[in-house]
């Protein structure tokens, strides 16, 4: 139950960090916006590389300070997506915090983009 509730935060995030406008309004797999899921080597490549980056590793130090932990590569989730004649290479990795809230960091072409699914206060 826990790996589900965790799948289906990342994939609600991923799809508001990917798709614009209205989250009600995103449309699913069939969307035709051009938005590939990276698997395999290709994206094992992705996250290594991201995980390399002197950003993740000052935002894993800052949000580590609150009590979030790296959820692990294995949950990182990667997508390429055409936007205004190029392709971005989105990466969310999600990190959880000892009373299980899970955000994600969004990493666009190897730049730091914020964080998505920040808990209600």
């Amino acid at each position: 139950m826990k790996k589900m509730v965790k799948f289906l935060g990342v994939l609600v995030v991923l799809l508001m960090l990917v798709l614009p406008g209205n989250p009600a309004f995103a449309h699913g797999d069939d969307c035709e916006c051009g938005v590939t899921y990276l698997q395999g080597a290709e994206r094992n490549k992705v996250v290594a590389n991201t995980l390399k980056l002197t950003e993740f590793k000052k935002v894993k130090a800052d949000i580590g300070k609150e009590g979030y932990v790296f959820a692990g590569a294995d949950q990182v989730m990667v997508v390429h997506m055409p936007f205004e004649g190029s392709i971005l290479t989105i990466v969310a990795v999600p990190f959880v915090h000892e009373n299980g809230d899970v955000i994600f960091a969004g990493f666009t072409n190897g730049k730091f983009a914020g964080f998505q699914g920040e808990p209600m206060e």
